[in-house]
């Protein structure tokens, strides 16, 4: 069986990149997407990281230019866009931003498959600011059929959500996997799809 856990993920974001390093001996390919700042008028540039490798970018964190930056990196193929799974945290400009991309690329209408979302419980979740935001963000998504979980636990307690969810993924549906898994939330996509074929 095709598991999930030989294909590429992605871990988007800084929260997500904490939990990153716990999932190295279980998924053959772990990935992680962080943005960092530099200092103001230290005359560097801020940094886009995927794994080992640094692009240096003119952006600061803002939406519409990271998103911007992340279709050129995509499409003159600077980094790998195709991920079975993301995991992050929505609230975080660079996961709207890279995921955003991703929809907009010629790359991604030819792929034959939905990557599978995974969401930290969102950290600014009570600002109204950032429920609108993820709306539109979610119904750009949804449009798509792009699968969305939820999971409703701390992020320590998360870690061992995904741990099981990845033991799981392979033989079930979205549904399936809400029902077998307590603080998994489905959020968008088709319930009734195999997550394993898409």
């Amino acid at each position: 069986m095709n598991s999930y856990l030989n294909q590429p993920i992605l871990f988007l974001g800084n929260r997500a990149s904490t939990i990153c390093k716990s999932f190295q001996e279980e998924i053959n390919e772990v990935n992680s997407l962080t943005f960092s700042s530099v200092i103001p008028f230290s005359g560097l540039k801020n940094t886009i990281h995927f794994n080992e490798q640094q692009f240096e970018t003119a952006c600061e964190y803002e939406f519409e230019c990271l998103k911007n930056e992340f279709v050129s990196l995509i499409q003159s193929k600077e980094f790998s866009s195709s991920f079975k799974l993301i995991i992050g945290d929505p609230s975080e400009l660079i996961y709207q931003a890279f995921c955003c991309a991703l929809l907009e690329t010629q790359l991604y209408m030819e792929r034959d498959f939905h990557e599978i979302h995974f969401w930290l419980y969102p950290m600014g979740m009570t600002s109204l600011d950032i429920r609108k935001e993820l709306s539109q963000f979610i119904y750009k998504l949804k449009k798509q059929d792009t699968p969305v979980l939820l999971l409703r636990k701390p992020i320590n307690e998360s870690t061992e959500i995904l741990k099981s969810c990845l033991n799981k993924i392979n033989s079930s549906t979205l549904h399936e996997l809400e029902e077998k898994i307590d603080g998994l939330e489905f959020l968008i996509g088709k319930r009734s799809v195999n997550l394993i074929n898409g």
